[in-house]
């Protein structure tokens, strides 16, 4: 069935309850006529609504009812709402369809350096992986799998890398995007984040990378939105480029720390304003990207201190991917602490470790944790537990560590001493968290959420429903929204935002939802543009 119907039923309830949640507007519907004159889409959205209630229960998966044709509907209203969407956190290489990366990836592959590029992708991909020998082949390759986690996620963005070779295909690159985009996904401004030098000691080297110029990089991606741009004026666009934070991505044939290396990065961003001045609306700010797991220290962020006061003076702002993964939460919640002190961002990407719930998190590892003991299994230094071990209250109990650590069966009063111990840990990161998440708020500090992102990549939530980006909101944190790479995440906005809906239907209103992707911060005129969708039908 079309989602024609059910849009019509979805637009005139939306818009004459000004937007309030999607279970009360779903139950509106339910209670109205609708039975009587149209039984096929009243059963939709009697069993969506079940589906709902059972997802909120745990006992039906998100998926479904993404599937669902109400969802459809939903995604429909969206995309025919009539202010465009903020991007707000979309990486160049992780927003490439294949159907653009295909016909320049056989070029590389049937040039000079063929043998050296299949040897590279069986080495991330698998043996596999060759031959890609169609588009649908290099589309499974590109998008990650639900649980394939972070690291073989930074690896698979490879393929998208190598065919940025030059200016010109930076250029094709960011008019494809702004294309897709603003045509299928009702996007009128984009935050792009890409890579001004991918030279580095890592083994993430890129072959070619070199011969590519930052200026190539940048004036090319500037190239392309302009030329979508004339056709399109209502589209605007921000090139914010990003810099990896972990200590072997710079270039060491020229530079001796990742420091001179970064401030080198500084001046030339500098030096291409003053060079074209039409870039100023356009580029003036940078983020820091990366697996930030052991970067949290004060020390860590002494290395960019420099360069980013700099472009601090000269009016850039400063956003930073940080609080998406960690070795402990308490880590996680001092790597943002740090990144506002010392960097002072004025934007925070991803920023779970202010979201999750510290009770629920330490109780949960020692549910996990008493599971295995009692079945007398050690906990090893390799599961992702044991640091969030190590580092509990322990006060004058270190003994039961010690057991856990060798697989000792815990008593009935070691198992009390090991519930204190995760009570008073959890109260202590608990107000540590909210501490740093109330001086961000303070500071005006934006918040990006990337709902799929965190959930397929960090592991750090059970379910989409977990995420906090509603808990946010009731907060006052200042919002925005992205998708992070919807190409290699296999989403896109229009769902991103029905994800949202999905993780707090009871609370969440619709009509903030579009406040916070559209940017418009007058409710009346949300509640004007949803009549005049009605006045449509």
């Amino acid at each position: 069935m079309k989602s024609t119907e059910l849009y019509k039923e979805l637009t005139q309830i939306i818009s004459v309850t000004n937007g309030i949640s999607l279970g009360d507007s779903i139950d509106l519907i339910l209670s109205s006529d609708l039975k009587q004159r149209d039984l096929k889409t009243y059963n939709l959205f009697s069993d969506f609504y079940n589906l709902l209630n059972r997802y909120q229960s745990r006992e039906s998966d998100i998926h479904d009812l993404l599937a669902h044709p109400v969802s459809q509907g939903l995604i429909e209203f969206f995309k025919s709402f009539p202010l465009r969407y903020n991007e707000e956190h979309c990486h160049l290489t992780g927003a490439l369809s294949a159907d653009f990366v295909y016909p320049r990836l056989q070029k590389l592959l049937s040039g000079p350096n063929k043998k050296a590029y299949e040897k590279k992708i069986v080495e991330i991909y698998g043996e596999k992986a060759l031959p890609i020998d169609s588009v649908e082949k290099l589309s499974s390759l590109i998008s990650i799998e639900e649980k394939e986690g972070f690291s073989q996620y930074l690896k698979i963005l490879y393929l998208s890398k190598i065919v940025l070779t030059d200016r010109k295909a930076h250029e094709d690159a960011a008019y494809h995007m702004a294309s897709e985009l603003y045509t299928k996904y009702n996007i009128g401004s984009i935050r792009l984040k890409f890579t001004m030098s991918r030279v580095t000691t890592s083994e993430d080297q890129v072959l070619g990378s070199e011969d590519i110029s930052s200026e190539d990089v940048v004036l090319g991606l500037f190239d392309g939105f302009q030329k979508f741009r004339k056709l399109h004026p209502d589209f605007n666009f921000v090139l914010s480029p990003s810099f990896r934070k972990e200590a072997n991505f710079f270039d060491s044939k020229n530079f001796a720390t990742r420091k001179d290396h970064f401030m080198s990065q500084v001046n030339e961003i500098l030096n291409l304003l003053e060079k074209y001045p039409v870039l100023i609306p356009h580029l003036n700010e940078v983020d820091t990207v990366g697996d930030e797991r052991d970067l949290y220290r004060k020390s860590h962020f002494a290395e960019l201190q420099a360069g980013f006061r700099k472009l601090h003076y000269r009016g850039f702002k400063i956003r930073s991917h940080h609080g998406e993964t960690w070795r402990t939460l308490k880590k996680g919640i001092q790597a943002v602490d740090n990144a506002m002190n010392i960097w002072h961002i004025d934007t925070l990407e991803h920023g779970i470790s202010l979201g999750i719930n510290p009770n629920k998190y330490f109780h949960h590892i020692f549910q996990k944790v008493l599971v295995k003991n009692r079945a007398g299994e050690k906990i090893l230094p390799a599961e992702p537990n044991y640091q969030e071990l190590e580092e509990m209250e322990w006060g004058n109990s270190p003994g039961i560590f010690d057991k856990l650590k060798n697989g000792n069966i815990l008593t009935e009063t070691d198992c009390t001493l090991f519930l204190k111990a995760k009570f008073h840990t959890a109260r202590e990161v608990e107000h540590y968290q909210h501490d740093v998440l109330n001086r961000m708020i303070q500071k005006n500090v934006t918040l990006v959420a990337l709902p799929s992102s965190n959930k397929k990549l960090t592991g750090q939530f059970e379910d989409y429903k977990d995420h906090p980006f509603s808990w946010w909101e009731k907060k006052n944190v200042q919002l925005g929204v992205g998708t992070d790479n919807y190409i290699t995440l296999r989403t896109n906005f229009l769902e991103e935002m029905v994800i949202l809906l999905l993780t707090d239907p009871e609370q969440l209103k619709i009509t903030k939802l579009l406040m916070v992707t559209t940017g418009e911060t007058k409710r009346p005129h949300i509640s004007h543009l949803l009549w005049k969708m009605r006045k449509a039908l």
